[in-house]
């Protein structure tokens, strides 16, 4: 069984004492109030006939057709029906840079964080669409398959870091064929791929696999994080403190947005290119990118659908209160036969 509006059962519980006691407080009250007006030896020739018992009856079945209408507005439910539910939206896959360059702090508070929130943005704007994750840096992997169920995928991106992926770099090339591959058969619609990345692609064959992607009807919008003077890397040491990050040669690493190489790898996949700055961006890549694509009809599993059955208390409670008011406090006088004297006993 369950409860519509399960804070109506509690009022119940509180309502039934209080009524109980009411109804009690009431009946002695009218037998005082009686007494006071009427002589003690009058009161058994006017209660002639008068029964306690039903009194008493009757007071219950106010309380228990009032118990049972608080009850009804509850609503309790029992018995479901199961529907297959479906809904519209876009298949989006999302493909994060966690590479160690994402460490800047050309953007505050960093470029990794800015992108979290970024990624979190998207999910709120996205409610009926479909979103997987593909964290990359050296390589790429599916971290979050295609689903409804947004609460997964913002947990997943809020435990991102630089070390997901130990492998160094930033494997676009990969991370678009594994976004693409995500999709799988059930994606007949419109699917897109966005790029959350500063674009330090160290690695080729970025572009050929935006132009395959695109030749496969998957469109690819591209998110630049960082800016164009860039930031010196830096990264916690064993104890916690900063030390900057340098190369081989001893030299402290500086990185820096690359969006030539963003706008090249959006405008091969058939989709534009954004530097992510404020709340709003998002908000544009959605209405001007995502929006306008065709949605996807797809399960949204299985919907139960309670049976709602507040009648049977409601219907119970007219019943009490309907044979309250029938039943009366006195028995009916007996009629006497022809020739019956008034002192004469049955």
């Amino acid at each position: 069984m369950n409860f519509a509006t399960p804070q109506c059962i509690w009022l119940a519980i509180f309502f039934a004492p209080l009524l109980t006691v009411f109804l009690v407080w009431t009946w002695k009250r009218k037998q005082r109030a009686a007494a006071q007006f009427v002589r003690s030896r009058l009161w058994a020739q006017l209660t002639v006939g008068v029964s306690t018992r039903r009194q008493i009856l009757k007071r219950i079945l106010i309380a228990l057709g009032l118990i049972l209408t608080v009850l009804s507005l509850a609503r309790p439910q029992w018995g479901f029906t199961e529907e297959e539910a479906r809904a519209s939206g876009l298949d989006i896959a999302v493909c994060f840079d966690v590479s160690r360059s994402m460490l800047g702090t050309d953007v505050a508070p960093s470029r990794l964080a800015r992108a979290k929130l970024a990624a979190y943005d998207l999910a709120a704007i996205a409610k009926t669409d479909r979103l997987s994750l593909v964290p990359f840096a050296g390589t790429a992997f599916l971290q979050v398959p295609l689903a409804l169920d947004n609460e997964a995928f913002l947990q997943s991106v809020r435990a991102l870091d630089t070390e997901v992926i130990p492998e160094p770099g930033t494997a676009l090339a990969d991370a678009i064929r594994e976004a693409v591959t995500a999709f799988g058969k059930d994606s007949t619609g419109a699917r897109a791929v966005v790029i959350l990345t500063d674009g330090e692609d160290h690695e080729e064959g970025a572009i050929e696999a935006a132009k395959q992607a695109a030749k496969d009807g998957v469109k690819i919008f591209t998110l630049g994080v960082g800016t164009a003077q860039g930031a010196l890397l830096q990264a916690p040491d064993p104890y916690g403190n900063p030390v900057f990050i340098k190369d081989s040669d001893g030299n402290a690493v500086k990185s820096r947005l690359n969006e030539p190489a963003l706008k090249a790898l959006a405008e091969a996949g058939g989709g534009f290119y954004l530097p992510l700055q404020g709340r709003r961006t998002m908000q544009t890549l959605y209405d001007r990118g995502l929006a306008p694509l065709p949605k996807t009809d797809f399960k949204a599993g299985r919907s139960r659908e309670w049976i709602e059955r507040f009648q049977w208390p409601l219907g119970v409670a007219i019943l009490l209160l309907m044979l309250e008011l029938v039943i009366p406090e006195q028995f009916a006088p007996r009629t006497r036969r022809p020739g019956e004297s008034a002192g004469a006993t049955a």
